[in-house]
């Protein structure tokens, strides 16, 4: 979502829209510094938070400090996907792109130019994430199979080959047919032999 966008409440910690909140224009949406990521960040143990250790109540602070320092947590809303780890040889992992009509229209109020463009962010990490926004609005969509690009779990192998169509086999007579078969009248081999043995 755009920087900003989202709070949480210092009362309850229920997340919030700001109140005073307005959506950037395309041109501003088009750096990545100026997204962030919806959902708590996943820390290397996997969750979202770490988990106390089964400790004496004595042991139990250093033990989290220790935790906090080698995984720190990071604030919701407060990370931007411009911070993210990028790939090796300083490759991003996010890519920001506008599409569709870039053309700038004086309808808005006040004098305000209104632009009809669609802000994309995609996620080069996560083949298949996707977030676009036009007009005030955005949406996000994720189609893939849950696994980072580079994941040495992410072993694909080849599909099988397709099979040919079979060979068709020719046509053979009922065995067991509902109706008798005609009876065809038999061949008079005698005549032939008489002819023979005039000959």
């Amino acid at each position: 979502m755009p920087k900003g966008l989202f709070t949480l409440d210092e009362e309850t910690n229920e997340v919030k829209f700001a109140e005073e909140f307005a959506f950037p224009k395309t041109d501003e949406l088009r750096a990545i510094g100026a997204w962030m990521n919806v959902h708590q960040i996943i820390l290397q143990a996997g969750r979202t938070t770490h988990v106390a250790p089964n400790l004496p109540e004595e042991e139990l602070a250093a033990a989290m400090e220790e935790l906090e320092t080698k995984d720190p947590t990071i604030p919701r809303f407060e990370k931007g996907i411009d911070e993210h780890t990028q790939f090796p040889g300083e490759q991003p992992v996010w890519l920001s792109k506008v599409v569709g009509d870039t053309q700038l229209y004086a309808e808005g109020g006040e004098g305000e130019n209104v632009s009809y463009a669609v802000n994309v962010i995609k996620s080069l990490r996560w083949p298949g994430a996707i977030t676009v926004a036009k007009g005030g609005k955005c949406t996000s969509i994720y189609v893939g199979y849950g696994l980072k690009k580079g994941d040495p779990s992410y072993n694909p192998i080849e599909p099988p080959a397709v099979q040919e169509d079979p060979d068709e086999e020719a046509e053979m007579p009922e065995p067991n047919p509902l109706t008798e078969p005609p009876i065809k009248d038999e061949e008079d081999t005698m005549a032939e032999n008489k002819e023979e043995e005039e000959e």
